[in-house]
């Protein structure tokens, strides 16, 4: 009977475990157990963008992605990057160089659920080593963002507050919660407005996508007329070059931050 009963109990584990791996291939939320991050699932598929050629113009190209992914909902904040000091005893690139702003200090107003601030490129890259995952790639940042969409935004062609956060509605006044307003139809929140975001180009280069809350809707040019298309240009579909980086891993900003993929395996 012991025997039988202990045939019973092993089969019937062996049937959750498989329910569980079934159950998780076809989920749409991942929640990574480092840091409490939620992931969505991103489907496999592709869309268009411009690279730029040799020649120095832009040719349309196809980015394809052959298997879903998963992107953090929101971006990293500072309750979770709180977590990855304490557990590392890491120093931020800015707490290096004694900057009177660091993540813990930004110069307004944080909670945990902030995004966190004042991080370079190579903190991020830290943290989500730290993490399990990594910083999205230029190309997976897009598609992620665009979430299928072929509007200028993925709510339509015009800003919408009731999808991102900039100065106007901050009122400069500096970052928001994460994932508040409304998210794209892929259930990623704000990757338009309240922190730029990392992206990683190549090994020696990064982008930053998204614009933020420091960003205005329109501004004046220094030619004198007015242009409102500074918050288009950070989610328009175009590739970054593999180039000589414009600017060192280490800058840091107070709208600057950044959220994590995982890719599947």
């Amino acid at each position: 009977m012991k025997t039988v009963g202990f045939l019973l109990t092993a089969t019937l584990i062996i049937i959750l475990l498989f329910l569980t791996i079934l159950c998780s291939k076809d989920s749409t939320t991942w929640t990574n157990p480092v840091d409490d991050m939620k992931f969505v699932r991103i489907p496999a598929g592709m869309f268009e963008v411009t690279v730029k050629n040799a020649d120095g113009n832009d040719t349309l190209s196809t980015v394809t992605f052959q298997k879903a992914f998963w992107m953090s909902s929101t971006e990293v904040t500072v309750g979770q990057f709180s977590r990855f000091i304490k557990e590392t005893n890491y120093v931020t690139r800015a707490e290096k160089d004694s900057n009177r702003f660091t993540w813990e200090s930004p110069g307004f107003e944080q909670s945990v659920n902030h995004p966190v601030v004042f991080v370079s490129y190579e903190d991020a890259l830290a943290y989500a080593k730290w993490a399990k995952v990594d910083v999205p790639t230029e190309a997976e940042w897009l598609y992620a963002c665009r979430a299928g969409t072929g509007t200028t935004f993925y709510w339509g062609d015009s800003l919408d507050d009731n999808y991102l956060w900039h100065r106007q509605n901050t009122n400069g006044t500096g970052t928001q919660v994460v994932g508040t307003l409304e998210p794209n139809p892929w259930g990623v929140f704000n990757m338009v407005g309240n922190v730029r975001e990392y992206v990683h180009v190549c090994d020696i280069r990064y982008n930053v996508r998204g614009s933020s809350w420091t960003r205005c809707p329109s501004y004046l040019t220094r030619q004198g007329f007015v242009a409102d298309n500074l918050i288009a240009r950070s989610v328009e579909p175009r590739l970054a070059e593999c180039a000589e980086p414009h600017y060192p891993f280490t800058r840091y900003d107070d709208d600057r931050g950044f959220r994590c993929v995982r890719r599947s395996e």
